[in-house]
């Protein structure tokens, strides 16, 4: 029998979450301004596989099973990306704790719009007639 696997789980390292130093390893800043150029496509996959692990849990947290953490994982690689493009070297934030906030930002928006979404709109009651209809005679 083949074994079946759930799209809708994203695989978590839990024994590396117990382990601060992969959650806390700095990402290279020479590794982000190559990220920046055009030519920056393995930097970014570069930086894509070091906050992995952290960006899994992240997206299990803010799922609060309300939306798949799968989704939510892909919304949060996306937002990565975008912080590679915003991110300059001389904020007081490391690049790591900067790009997890941005993926938590577009996690959450991405959450909200997915919980609204999925819940059905009420709609308004017919407006009330002020007077009666004229019966046919």
């Amino acid at each position: 029998m083949t074994e079946k696997k759930d799209k809708g789980f994203i695989r978590l390292d839990y024994a590396a979450l117990g382990d601060s130093t992969v959650n806390a390893s700095a990402i290279p800043i020479e590794l982000v301004k190559k990220a920046h150029g055009m030519m920056g496509r393995q930097a970014r996959e570069e930086i894509l596989k070091l906050i992995d692990n952290s960006l899994r849990v992240l997206a299990a947290e803010v799922a609060q099973r309300r939306v798949s953490p799968l989704e939510l994982y892909k919304v949060g690689q996306e937002g990565v990306l975008e912080a590679i493009k915003v991110y300059h070297p001389n904020q007081d934030k490391t690049f790591r704790e900067f790009a997890l906030a941005f993926a938590q930002q577009a996690m959450v928006v991405a959450r909200s719009k997915m919980a609204s979404a999925s819940q059905p709109q009420t709609l308004a009651p017919p407006p009330l007639r002020k007077d009666p209809p004229a019966s046919k005679e």
